[in-house]
């Protein structure tokens, strides 16, 4: 057998569920189970210039909104600190954490994808630690072919996933650091694509007017990616001379991907009403290398810590702008959001949040997100 012919291809940077749901989800009937494979490999082969708005960077499922209470919020949540779900947004926001938190979050994605958010810290002596899982499930995917469009009795599946760890401490009595490392995988039918990245953030505490804390964090920095797989290999016919081998292996190589790295700048303000019940202001402003910059904002309600109300505008471009084009949004197409969360913890004796979300979209029915975060 002769040495593999490697040809370089263009080959999926990524499946973003949005993007794709925009391009299908009206004209398919049914859930993304009868999704046929023919027209995932026909999007995912289209040349990168076509899609140079939302999504181009690859890896998309990196910037769905993490946890619960965040997404109600409309993505304003980098200044935020005290809660486990701070490790899908800022790493510094766990270093104030107490006791041990648990933070678990489901939603119901687009036709019929699941994304699972898990979260984890727990204080020590030198800092706080976390260590969090996302996971963008796909489901069973009926396949087909040309020859059979009606399905050749095979599934496959697309998911995504990350898994990271977290350190976070106070560098002074009003600025904490943190970090995280993560793995990531994405895998489509029988090929994969595996990397690393890091978080990096800050939170300030300014001790000013409404207890104004700022937030900064660069995500998602880290090594381009690209798939690999059996898929991607193969044989063929070197030619049609009767004397010439016959079978020939090749190999495909898929084009290599950056992943959507961004940067972001949140506020936070307290406004107290009583003595037990405040009203804070969220902003956050942030750049991604595949989407315009994004402006956030958002109000919440708390009353002590037995309940919060929110709601929020994941775009106030959109938002103000009622006409602007897709361009002008530069692919961002998240909305208005709400949510808000009751604390059972008056029977357990620690906090025991019981939370929920709501987020709107321009093309795609709306995403119901139900989580739960524990101390003990």
């Amino acid at each position: 057998m002769a040495r593999p012919i490697r040809i370089p291809v263009r080959l999926p940077s990524y499946w973003d569920p949005e993007l794709m749901m925009r391009t299908y989800y009206y004209g398919i009937t049914g859930n993304m189970r009868k999704l046929g494979f023919v027209l995932i490999l026909t999007g995912l082969l289209l040349p990168g210039w076509l899609l140079a708005g939302q999504g181009s960077a690859g890896a998309q499922f990196l910037q769905i909104f993490g946890g619960t209470r965040g997404a109600a919020l409309g993505g304003a949540f980098s200044a935020n600190n005290g809660s486990a779900q701070a490790l899908f947004w800022n790493p510094a926001g766990i270093r104030d954490i107490e006791n041990l938190r648990f933070s678990v979050t489901h939603a119901d994605y687009f036709a019929g994808i699941k994304y699972e958010n898990v979260a984890v810290a727990l204080p020590l002596q030198f800092g706080t630690i976390g260590v969090f899982g996302i996971g963008l499930l796909s489901g069973d995917i009926d396949e087909t072919s040309e020859y059979e469009p009606d399905g050749t009795g095979s599934t496959f599946t697309a998911n995504d996933y990350a898994a990271g760890i977290t350190f976070s401490r106070a560098m002074t009595n009003k600025f904490d650091g943190g970090i995280s490392f993560k793995v990531i995988n994405q895998n489509l039918a029988r090929v994969s694509a595996t990397s690393w990245a890091m978080d990096i953030g800050a939170l300030y505490r300014t001790g000013l007017f409404g207890n104004l804390q700022i937030g900064f964090a660069i995500r998602n920095f880290g090594p381009d990616m690209r798939y690999t797989g059996e898929a991607l290999q193969g044989l063929t016919t070197e030619s049609e001379n009767p004397f010439a081998e016959k079978d020939v292996k090749y190999e495909l190589i898929s084009e290599e991907y950056s992943l959507p790295m961004s940067f972001h700048l949140g506020l936070q303000i307290e406004l107290p009403i009583t003595e037990k019940s405040s009203l804070y202001y969220h902003f956050e402003a942030g750049n991604s290398v595949d989407q315009k910059e994004n402006i956030t904002s958002a109000l919440e309600w708390k009353y002590s810590q037995l309940f919060y109300v929110a709601i929020g505008h994941a775009n106030l471009m959109a938002l103000f702008q009622p006409d602007a084009s897709d361009t002008d949004l530069g692919g961002y197409m998240k909305g208005l959001t709400f949510g808000g969360g009751i604390n059972f913890g008056i029977f357990t004796g620690k906090d025991f949040w019981i939370e929920y979300a709501w987020e709107a979209h321009k093309y795609l029915p709306p995403v119901h997100r139900i989580g739960v975060e524990i101390a003990y």
